[in-house]
């Protein structure tokens, strides 16, 4: 998968956002957006449903469920499956039948003794939670209804199960160069971590430890209108050096994509900057806002220094950060690397990025 490539798309249609996989090549980017509904078997995939804000529930669906979020696992592992299928979007019953439900869950569950909560992301009106097996072969993600209109609260908006890929031989090695965030505010981690749940770029060799950034406030990235990307609190932030080196590449003439949701294909980086480390290293910040990267082909950077602001630029359908570290300037064909952060901390999806580390 040498010329294959994942790159963050957020969609938010009103108040929802629903996290999903699509496979890209290097002219595509991965989609993570909400849809109309929908539920696909597939290969290493045994469940997933994707929700529309625009299905309302009925009467009937706004009991109290006594399955909270952080027991969703569980129950699951007890086999308790009416009462969690009972707990799903009207949306989601419509989709999958019970019958179905049923056959995937019970043969999935057969050999997990128990299941560790590792992620949870409050976002939108959303709750989306993640867990993996004591052998981290398995895991789970669902996302529930916090305070979303026409939704009550715990409803289970989506589900997927996954059999998940490890790769121990880079997983737990890191890069030489000790990085900082390259920020100077609080981010969010939208995706990062080492499995395929918490950070899709995983299942790809060329970005598998990449970060994808965003900034939240009361748990939105915007306030104001969702088309616009100065509404976006991420939108026009600083972005700046992670480490000491050599700029080798640099991308700033591409228009940020506008309205927000609309995006450009055909240049999924946007505009990027490439440095160049020590120790064959070099990062990669990708998005930037147009025309905002301050420094050329040859500069050399500090570590902290500005170099250019968050934009909305390339195949990207929300102003935020993608940060990655690789072996090689050339992006696709390289391999990325477990970034090595000061004090030995490993954000993963959910968690806060702080510019101190």
């Amino acid at each position: 998968m040498g010329t294959l490539s994942k790159w963050l798309r957020i969609t938010v249609y009103g108040s929802l956002m629903s996290l999903i996989l699509t496979s890209c090549n290097t002219d595509h980017l991965a989609s993570s957006s909400v849809a109309t509904s929908s539920f696909t078997i597939q290969s290493g995939e045994r469940l997933m449903h994707k929700t529309s804000k625009s299905v309302r529930v009925t009467p009937s669906d706004t009991s109290e469920y006594p399955i909270h979020p952080d027991h969703l696992a569980d129950e699951i592992i007890k086999g308790n499956y009416e009462q969690i299928y009972s707990q799903t979007s009207q949306a989601f019953k419509q989709e999958v039948p019970w019958d179905t439900f049923l056959k995937v869950l019970s043969s999935f569950g057969d050999s997990v003794k128990g299941y560790q909560a590792i992620s949870e992301l409050k976002q939108d009106h959303t709750i989306r939670k993640v867990w993996i097996d004591e052998q981290h072969r398995r895991g789970i993600v669902a996302v529930f209804a916090n305070q979303l209109p026409d939704y009550p609260d715990q409803t289970i908006l989506g589900l997927r199960i996954n059999d998940l890929e490890q790769y121990p031989a880079t997983d737990h090695s890191q890069t030489q160069t000790i990085f900082s965030p390259p920020i100077q505010q609080n981010w969010q981690v939208v995706w990062g971590g080492s499995n395929a749940l918490v950070n899709y770029h995983y299942e790809y060799p060329n970005q598998r430890y990449a970060y994808d950034l965003i900034v939240t406030q009361n748990g939105s990235s915007y306030r104001g209108n969702a088309k616009k990307n100065q509404s976006y609190f991420a939108f026009g932030r600083p972005v700046t050096a992670p480490a000491d080196g050599k700029i080798v590449k640099v991308v700033n003439d591409i228009a940020d994509n506008q309205p927000v949701g609309t995006t450009n294909e055909q240049q999924p980086a946007g505009n990027y900057v490439v440095i160049q480390h020590a120790n064959r290293e070099y990062s990669m910040l990708a998005h930037f806002r147009h025309n905002s990267i301050q420094v050329q082909v040859g500069d050399t950077v500090k570590r902290g220094q500005v170099i250019g602001q968050c934009g909305n630029s390339g195949n990207s359908s929300e102003p935020h950060i993608h940060f990655q570290v690789m072996d090689q300037a050339n992006w696709a064909e390289s391999t990325s690397l477990p970034v090595q952060f000061a004090n030995h901390f490993s954000p993963i999806q959910g968690e806060t990025m702080y510019p101190s580390l």
